[in-house]
């Protein structure tokens, strides 16, 4: 199988003339089809949870580069449900933060081709992508612009260069049985990738040096390869050796 390389990843993210049409008709409005599919897809997730006196559904929302111009074979469907979580929005957002990724992990749908993913927030939350439309109400909530932007090329590949450093000198450490402090290492480096890319978000948007670093990083697997190496980690640290007894 051919490796992606840096430039590939980088040129997936120019913008393209018009919306996906598999998804949207030429008035930009949602195809039908899709939206009956994204609420039955909500409704699968909702009905999966399992908890007493969960809060009810304020809205059912698709973001991300398929509700924008920016789509590319890399792109998934993304889905948000949003809930009032009212006073107990950290416990909430925790609980459903969990039910999200176990949900995720157990299916495997696509539309379209495209994975799909689901998310819960609370509605109170701001939005930071600038594509956003209601699948409930059928109607955009932030029409996304078509604009061409400015891409810092040669600062993304320094962080990425500088992020995945530190992933291999972690990798490194684990190889050396230097396991003591490595979990929360790991942790502390995924955690700094995740604050990186939010803080782009909210002060450059989609198109911030940060965004585009967390997404060259995600879509060459170090993401994931951070997660399995901080489970691995987890494991073997809990794991009790053999010993030899004479």
């Amino acid at each position: 199988m051919k490796q992606t390389t840096f430039d590939e990843l980088l040129s997936s993210f120019k913008v393209q003339p018009d919306l996906n049409r598999k998804f949207w008709m030429k008035n930009n409005q949602l195809n039908p089809r899709i939206r009956k599919a994204l609420l039955l897809i909500a409704k699968n997730f909702y009905d999966s949870i399992d908890l007493k006196n969960k809060p009810k559904i304020k809205d059912i929302v698709f973001m991300g580069s398929l509700a924008n111009y920016n789509y590319s074979e890399y792109s998934d469907v993304d889905i948000h449900l949003l809930f009032d979580f009212g006073e107990k929005k950290d416990i909430l957002a925790q609980f459903f933060l969990l039910a999200k990724a176990k949900w995720n992990n157990k299916h495997d749908v696509t539309i379209k081709g495209y994975d799909v993913e689901v998310y819960a927030a609370d509605q109170n939350d701001p939005y930071t992508a600038t594509g956003v439309y209601s699948v409930l109400k059928d109607m955009w909530i932030k029409e996304p612009k078509r604009q061409v932007p400015v891409v810092d090329v040669k600062n993304i590949r320094n962080k990425v260069v500088y992020f995945t450093a530190q992933y291999k000198e972690l990798l490194h450490q684990f190889h050396q049985d230097e396991l003591d402090g490595l979990d929360t290492k790991v942790k502390k480096l995924r955690e700094k990738i995740g604050k990186f890319r939010q803080s782009g978000l909210s002060s450059g948007g989609e198109y911030s040096t940060e965004n585009l670093t967390f997404k060259v990083l995600r879509r060459l697997g170090y993401m994931d390869k951070l997660a399995d190496l901080q489970n691995t980690v987890t494991d073997q640290q809990l794991s009790v050796k053999e010993m030899n007894y004479e």
